[in-house]
């Protein structure tokens, strides 16, 4: 690791050092102010001192701003730079920028940057933990979205005039899988359900029962639930979302056709409980009267939940089997698909439910648990190729006389 030391001048200033080393060979660079030399010992310590001392010579060259410099600048409302999103969503931005491409990038004078500096990022950034899951590498879909804030980011320096060219655009990204998706049958949904605390029973049979987002199924109140039409109908017209400083505030579902009406049946609507006042959310937390926080759920609830569901002994006391599987929550929503696919219902049908704003996102998801599907084009295909194979035996006999 880079060290930091001051170094007292004889007439008086102070000056200081970081040394490191350089293919085992310790090294040392001079700064004026203790901030540089920190900030140099980081990129050391990051991205090695070959390359920590190649980006202090470039910025030596460059009169530009730094990557982190400009992006701040785009992150600043008052900028202009962007526009259209909530203050949630900036911070957001800001904490994808300060953990992904500034850790590597954030020093470089904006206009250095090259294809092949992006390229050394992703393969430092595909080689870091999710901050979700520790245990796992981040997934690649967490890269591209970093990747495309970083273009955005390029983009919007090109069109200021900062630099000429936008070397994120057109850089080759690995795919990866899409995390599995854990489809729950009735069997192993009412074992969950059954180890899920009683205060909290009611939402997961919302979720399961609606295939809402956890964000919209928080977010209902009574007024949105019209028990006078037949059959009951739900209004989803709000969500949770980040507001300033990563406070929760409710503004419009996630798309245009997020926002939706979808009908219940009668137990699903006796199971949310007594009516309130309209205006009170109908899914609150059990010490007070605010909203649902996804953390205390899944730390009082969900895991402990999913943990007996797979315990034996636990499953056994109860006359079920271990479920075998570690759903997130938003598999409940899948589930639900899921399960309106078995019983026949059309792919539109679902798409509306679900609030997709393209019938290719249902398609893509669920179109391959059709119960008609494979039987179907099996069919079609036999059709089509019906004169060809009785007639292969017969080719290959008389090839062999």
């Amino acid at each position: 690791m880079a060290s930091v030391t001051a170094r007292r001048n004889r007439g008086g200033s102070v000056t200081w050092r970081v040394q490191f080393r350089i293919d085992g060979r310790m090294v040392q660079e001079g700064f004026a102010t203790d901030r540089a030399a920190n900030d140099f010992a980081r990129l050391v310590d990051r991205v090695g001192g070959e390359a920590a001392r190649a980006t202090r010579q470039r910025r030596n060259l460059s009169e530009s701003p730094t990557l982190a410099d400009f992006t701040a600048a785009y992150l600043d409302p008052s900028k202009g730079h962007l526009s259209g999103v909530t203050p949630g969503t900036r911070d957001g931005y800001r904490q994808i920028a300060d953990r992904s491409f500034l850790q590597v990038l954030g020093p470089y004078p904006i206009d250095v940057i090259t294809k092949q500096d992006v390229a050394s990022w992703i393969a430092w950034q595909e080689d870091q933990p999710s901050t979700r899951y520790p245990d796992r590498k981040i997934a690649a879909k967490t890269i591209r979205n970093y990747h495309g804030l970083l273009s955005a980011i390029m983009a919007a320096a090109v069109d200021a005039k900062v630099t000429s060219v936008n070397p994120a655009k057109g850089t080759s990204l690995t795919r990866g899988r899409r995390q599995g998706i854990s489809f729950l049958t009735r069997d192993e949904f009412e074992t969950l359900l059954h180890f899920i605390p009683a205060h909290y029973k009611p939402l997961v049979l919302m979720l399961a029962g609606t295939g809402m987002r956890w964000g919209e199924a928080t977010a209902i109140t009574w007024s949105d639930i019209d028990t006078a039409r037949n059959p009951a109908m739900l209004t989803i017209d709000k969500a949770w979302q980040k507001g300033a400083k990563n406070r929760a505030v409710l503004g419009p579902p996630k798309t245009d056709k997020a926002h939706r009406t979808i009908s219940l049946w009668p137990d699903l609507v006796a199971a949310v409980g007594e009516r309130q006042a309209g205006g009170e959310l109908v899914f609150k937390g059990p010490q007070n009267e605010s909203r649902v926080w996804s953390y205390r759920f899944h730390t009082a609830a969900w895991g402990p939940a999913i943990d007996a569901a797979n315990d034996e002994v636990k499953c056994a006391a109860i006359g079920a089997k271990p479920i075998g599987k570690r759903p997130r929550v938003h598999d409940l929503r899948h589930s639900h698909a899921s399960w309106l696919i078995a019983a026949g219902v059309p792919l539109p049908y679902i798409q509306h439910r679900l609030g997709h704003e393209n019938i290719t996102t249902t398609v893509d998801l669920y179109g391959h648990m059709l119960p008609d599907m494979q039987s179907a084009t099996a069919n079609a295909i036999a059709e089509v190729m019906s004169g060809v194979f009785p007639a292969a035996p017969q080719m290959a006999l008389e090839s062999n006389q």
